[in-house]
């Protein structure tokens, strides 16, 4: 991008990365530049920003910046190669074009030659054998695919795996031919869902389940057979239950084939999200505070738990946070399917990331000392036992921010 955030060229480098855009990218690049002067320095070619759950390795060249987005630290191998690129960037594909070309770029699409001596350069070989390749509008029959050894195998049907065993290639040159076509944007993939993958349903899932609505009768026309299994499908969508777990749920009613065809055609039609890791996030603590609750009502009482509670969220103000906390006659409940996420950009889900773990910090501060030890070690097993075991590392990572508050409270006693 220019120095001054403006956008220039955006290749994702893995297909799963579906909440990444160009924009997103460059405002909060220049959000940094803006309002954390100290973070950026100039005199240096290269800095990072960890952003909690994505770090942001900045590369400065002679007139623009590379940002690379990823789920860690880049290894020293793989900077070398970007700054590389970005020298090539500037002196060849962006040296002769004027202020109005570069103004009418298209940010997916332009620079082919330089998208594919990306993925050489980097070796991504992460496409898996169960993902079904399937070609965007008339791509098949474009300049992007022309010649393409793999072309004749897909078809939308056959998976990745089907694709080498019947044309006969082997693995690695279909791998490399079918990434190419994917990052030229002419292909994407179905079945790219992950078992461990968490998903959420956003508005749009609501018109397809509205009997009179134009979506519904699109889908009643387009896609019968998912009619008789998203009713059911949708009720578990309660942005607590993995891909995975839906599947066992159904699995006695509908075949697994069936239940992989609606998942697909809700992903396309977006109207179900795979939690990014931002809100992954924030479904840990939110799972957090509910054990620690539960907790306390176990070695305090469920009466003396509900009152910590409704004292600990009349000093919160964030309505993203306290609107999913409801207290009712001395019940309390975490709702974890609500909207309130819907649209919002990473670095806002990671401010009421921050929120959450906040609340959680607040609540225990607020229990009676005298209990505070038992309190704490039960809250300790039953983290280890359940958010250990769900969660992965790269999702954990800040998390333990929590012991430090855990440990203070056991002190003060």
């Amino acid at each position: 991008m220019e120095r001054g955030g403006i956008p220039l060229f955006f290749m994702k480098i893995d297909p799963r990365a579906q909440d990444l855009d160009p924009m997103l990218v460059s405002g909060f690049f220049t959000a940094i530049q803006t309002f954390s002067k100290e973070v950026v320095d100039r005199s240096s070619s290269r800095f990072q920003v960890d952003y909690g759950a994505r770090l942001f390795t900045v590369l400065t060249g002679k007139s623009t910046d590379l940002v690379a987005v990823s789920m860690g630290e880049c290894e020293e191998e793989v900077v070398l190669t970007l700054t590389s690129l970005l020298e090539e960037f500037e002196t060849v594909w962006i040296k002769d074009l004027t202020r109005e070309e570069m103004d009418t770029l298209d940010l997916n699409t332009a620079f082919m030659e330089f998208r594919e001596g990306i993925l050489q350069n980097l070796s991504f070989r992460q496409i898996l054998g169960s993902w079904i390749p399937f070609f965007v509008g008339t791509s098949v029959s474009s300049d992007k695919s022309k010649d393409s050894i793999v072309v004749p195998f897909i078809d939308g049907s056959r998976n990745v795996d089907a694709i080498i065993t019947e044309s006969g290639l082997n693995r690695e040159d279909v791998t490399i031919e079918i990434t190419r076509l994917w990052a030229l944007g002419a292909l994407q993939f179905r079945s790219i869902l992950a078992v461990s993958d968490v998903v959420i349903s956003t508005s749009k899932l609501d018109r397809l389940l509205q009997s009179s609505s134009p979506q519904r009768a699109e889908l009643v026309r387009t896609n019968p057979d998912i009619l008789a299994v998203l009713p059911r499908m949708s009720t578990l969508f309660d942005g607590r239950r993995t891909v995975g777990a839906i599947t066992r749920f159904l699995s006695e009613q509908y075949s697994e084939r069936a239940l992989m065809q609606a998942f697909d055609f809700l992903m396309e039609s977006k109207a179900i999200d795979v939690l990014s890791p931002e809100k992954r996030r924030i479904l840990l603590t939110k799972e957090a505070m509910e054990i620690a609750i539960k907790v306390a009502e176990n070695v305090y009482s469920e009466m003396k738990a509900y009152e910590y509670l409704e004292a600990t969220l009349t000093k919160v103000a964030i309505p993203e946070v306290v609107g999913e906390v409801h207290l009712t006659n001395g019940k309390w409940e975490i709702t974890y399917a609500s909207r309130l996420h819907e649209g919002l950009d990473p670095r806002r889900l990671m401010e009421l990331y921050a929120d959450w773990v906040k609340l959680l910090a607040q609540f225990m501060g607020a229990l009676d000392k005298t209990k505070i030890r038992a309190y704490a070690e039960e809250l300790t097993d039953a983290y280890s036992s359940y958010l250990l075991k769900r969660y992965t590392a790269d999702d954990l990572r800040g998390f333990e921010e929590i012991s430090y508050w855990l440990e203070l409270n056991c002190v003060r006693m």
